[in-house]
C-alpha cells in the first residue's frame, strides 16, 4: 500500500514541477520577447498559446510506450479546458466577449479530422501526426504575417503587454542573460517533471491495475488543467472573458497540432479501441457547440449546464471502460 502511496506522492511532485517550472520558462520568455522587441502578437501568442505541461506529459509518455496517456492527455485535457473553466463561471456571471475568427475554428475541425484517421488506420498516427505540424506551421505564418497589423485576436492582451512594458522599463538593471539562463533552466525542470509524471503514472497504473486509457483521457488531463481552471475563473470574474477564451483556442490548437502532432509521430500506431471514438465524439461536439457560442458572443447558464453535462458524460464514459 505505502509503495501505491509513494507513487501517488511523486506523481503529484511531479506535476507541480512541471506547474512552477512552467511559470519560470514562460515568464522570462515573455519578457525576453518584450527585451528583444519581438511582435506584441508573438508575445500574445506564446502568452496564451504555448501549453508546455501538457506537451512534456504527451510526449514523454510517448516516448515511454504509453500511448493511451499521450493521446488521451491531449484529448482529454481539451475536454476538461473548454467544459469546468468555463461551466462555473456561466452558473454565476453573464461574460460577453468578442467572436473568434471562424478560421481558427477551420484549423481545429481539419485536425481532428486527422486525429480520427490516425485512430484509424495502421500507422495513421505518424502520418496524422506529421499533418497535424503542417497545420500548426500553416497556422503560425499566417500569425506572424499579421505581425505589423493591429487585428489581434483579442485586443485585451494590449492591456497585459502595457503592464510588462513598464515592469521591465523599472528593471533595466536585470540583464538579458539572466532571463535567458532562466528559460533553459525553467525548460529542463519541464523536463524533470514530465519524465517523473509519467512514470509515475505508469508505476501506478501497474499496481492499481486502473486501464492506461482511463489514467490519461481523465486523471492526468483533470491535473494538468488546474493552471488553465484558475486562469479562466480569474479572467472572467475581472470582465475579461476575451483573454480566457483566447487562451483557450490558442491552447487547443497547440494540443491538436503540435503535441499530439510530436506524439503522433513517435507513436506511429496505435490499436483502435471504442474509448478512442467516444473521446474523440465528446470533444467534437464540444469544439462545435463552442463555434456556436463564439457568434452568440455571451455566456449564460444554460451554457454553463450543458458544459457540465456534457463534462459528466466524459467521466462516466470513461469510468464505465474501468470495468470492462
Amino acid at each position: 500500500m505505502w509503495i501505491i502511496l509513494l507513487w501517488i506522492f511523486l506523481f503529484i511532485v511531479g506535476y507541480f514541477i512541471i506547474f512552477f517550472a512552467a511559470d519560470v520558462f514562460l515568464d522570462n520568455l515573455k519578457n525576453l520577447c518584450i527585451l528583444y522587441k519581438v511582435s506584441p502578437f508573438v508575445i500574445g501568442l506564446l502568452v496564451l498559446g504555448i501549453d508546455p505541461e501538457e506537451s512534456i506529459a504527451s510526449i514523454v509518455a510517448a516516448i515511454n510506450n504509453l500511448p493511451y496517456i499521450a493521446v488521451g492527455n491531449v484529448v482529454g485535457n481539451s475536454i476538461t479546458a473548454l467544459t469546468i473553466p468555463f461551466a462555473l463561471p456561466a452558473l454565476f456571471y453573464k461574460p460577453n466577449y468578442e467572436s473568434v475568427a471562424q478560421y481558427y475554428f477551420n484549423l481545429i475541425y481539419i485536425s481532428m479530422l486527422f486525429i480520427l484517421i490516425g485512430f484509424l488506420f495502421y500507422f495513421g498516427l505518424l502520418m496524422a501526426g506529421i499533418f497535424c505540424i503542417v497545420i500548426y506551421l500553416l497556422y503560425l505564418i499566417r500569425n506572424l504575417r499579421n505581425i505589423s497589423k493591429k487585428n489581434i485576436i483579442f485586443g485585451s492582451i494590449n492591456d497585459e503587454l502595457k503592464e510588462i512594458e513598464l515592469r521591465i522599463k523599472e528593471d533595466k538593471e536585470e540583464k538579458k542573460f539572466k532571463r535567458i539562463i532562466l528559460v533553459i533552466i525553467g525548460f529542463i525542470f519541464i523536463i524533470i517533471g514530465g519524465e517523473l509524471l509519467i512514470i509515475s503514472a505508469e508505476n501506478i497504473i501497474n499496481l492499481t491495475f486502473i486501464p492506461e486509457s482511463f489514467f490519461g483521457f481523465v486523471i492526468i488531463a483533470i491535473v494538468t488543467n488546474v493552471e488553465e481552471i484558475t486562469l479562466v475563473l480569474k479572467s472572467i470574474k475581472k470582465q475579461s472573458v476575451e483573454i480566457a477564451l483566447g487562451g483557450m483556442i490558442g491552447k487547443l490548437i497547440w494540443n491538436l497540432t503540435l503535441t499530439f502532432g510530436i506524439s503522433g509521430i513517435i507513436i506511429m500506431a496505435i490499436h483502435f479501441t471504442w474509448i478512442l471514438f467516444w473521446n474523440w465524439i465528446i470533444l467534437l461536439i464540444l469544439i462545435i457547440y463552442f463555434n456556436y457560442i463564439s457568434y452568440k458572443k455571451s455566456f449564460e447558464k444554460i451554457e454553463g449546464l450543458i458544459l457540465i453535462l456534457i463534462f459528466i458524460c466524459f467521466i462516466t464514459i470513461n469510468f464505465i471502460t474501468i470495468s470492462l
